[in-house]
């Protein structure tokens, strides 16, 4: 019979529509781009000088003294608990590949000029949307964010000897379309689905001053960036089911950044150890709601009330040569102060306070037939421990209150590999 397969299509439409997940931040806002600064715990502002320049700074590849391509592996286990169980939030798998080259321009801008390119290629799916259920319990910038593509162009310039300024775009993946459901003469479900992936584009702006010898300060400004998702479903059945359904939107944003701008200074305390500080500010005060309402006429969600935030970063840095082998030593550690109020409204958008600790390693043999350089990291993100507790008086007294006290908490270890070759 036909209207049974129909009525099984709509109750899987409908789970879709409302199954819980959330809004996030993408994995380069989560863990950094590349190796070197990953096992910084993002620090590298004021020193980079590679493709990883396309995300931390661009004013780092005016000094890119030759053309190099890195391509890395990225995993990462999500431990997050709601109450003591796991949320079994899918682990992080990726591939990461960047590239930076001196642009051959001759006169007053011979080597002075480098070209740096980034992607983050998630394992699992090029960009992925859920539409969370306003008011369920979500890790809302942890869960679900590290599946999108990320796609980074950006360009480097000596201006004096002591001056660098840099300029590129951070692309994200922006899913679009409409789903048609109808009926054929036979009384059968038909659906016409047509989906567009596009990109949003984000500038980044930074500078670089080579204040002394052993000093350099950076300093990098990044416009906010989204991957939105914008699905439209209509139906036109009324010659199987006996009731008008209305046109159904599933909307908001998949992923989101926070505009930022970061400070940092880098100071080489004795040939080959730099130490590293940075403060950055994130203006999670626009945070967006995780999903619009799927229909006309219901009642305007409650805003999410985020706040902006300040990140502290410490990081050292050892780099020494063996013979023709090159070794470098890293380490760092962050505050990421969650941005989130407690939750103690109709929305039940989660998150923690987190601390990471950094570490990582380099081999490079730069004078081989074929210059190699391997770099690995790791990171532990420990959230600390948070409690949230509802206010029933903001619930009608039909509403159902998702929880009365809920305590959240858990752990992230992510780490990677990559492989660069000097051509």
């Amino acid at each position: 019979m036909p209207v049974p397969g129909g009525r099984a299509a709509l109750a899987a439409a409908a789970f879709v529509v409302c199954a819980p997940s959330a809004v996030a931040a993408s994995p380069l806002e989560l863990f950094g781009f590349g190796a070197r600064s990953t096992g910084l715990a993002g620090a590298g502002v004021a020193s980079t000088d590679s493709y990883e320049s396309v995300y931390l700074n661009p004013a780092g590849l005016a000094h890119v003294p030759r053309k190099r391509a890195t391509i890395g592996t990225l995993y990462g286990d999500f431990s997050l608990r709601m109450d003591g169980d796991d949320t079994g939030t899918e682990s992080a798998r990726g591939l990461v590949i960047g590239g930076e080259l001196p642009i051959p321009f001759g006169g007053a801008w011979k080597d002075r000029v480098g070209l740096g390119f980034g992607f983050y290629v998630p394992a699992v799916a090029i960009n992925r949307a859920r539409h969370p259920f306003p008011g369920e319990p979500v890790f809302v910038l942890l869960e679900n964010r590290t599946h999108v593509i990320a796609i980074q162009l950006a360009a480097g310039a000596r201006i004096t000897s002591r001056l660098d300024v840099g300029v590129g775009v951070v692309a994200l993946a922006v899913l679009q379309g409409s789903i048609a459901v109808s009926t054929d003469a036979a009384g059968r479900f038909t659906t016409a689905s047509e989906q567009q992936l596009l990109t949003r584009l984000a500038p980044v702006a930074g500078v670089r001053w080579h204040a002394r010898d052993d000093l350099d300060l950076g300093a990098v400004a990044r416009a906010p960036s989204r991957s939105d998702y914008d699905i439209l479903v209509t139906s036109d059945i009324g010659d199987v089911v006996p009731i008008e359904l209305p046109p159904i939107h599933i909307a908001g944003a998949a992923q989101y950044d926070p505009g930022t701008v970061a400070i940092e200074a880098a100071w080489q305390t004795s040939p080959g150890l730099t130490l590293s500080a940075q403060l950055q500010w994130q203006h999670w005060g626009a945070f967006p709601l995780p999903t619009k309402n799927p229909t006309e006429g219901t009642p305007a969600q409650e805003l999410p009330d985020f706040h902006d935030t300040v990140v502290p970063r410490l990081a050292i840095e050892r780099v020494g040569r063996r013979g023709a082998t090159t070794l470098a030593a890293r380490g760092g550690l962050a505050f990421v102060m969650s941005p989130a109020p407690e939750q103690s409204g109709r929305q039940s958008l989660l998150d923690n306070h987190r601390v990471i600790g950094a570490a990582g390693v380099g081999v490079a043999w730069p004078e081989a037939r074929v210059p190699l350089h391997l770099d690995a990291w790791v990171q532990w993100h420990q959230l600390v421990p948070r409690t949230h507790t509802k206010d029933v008086g903001a619930f009608g007294p039909d509403d159902m209150i998702p929880f009365d006290v809920l305590e959240t908490s858990g752990h992230l270890v992510v780490g990677g590999l990559s492989v660069g070759v000097d051509l």
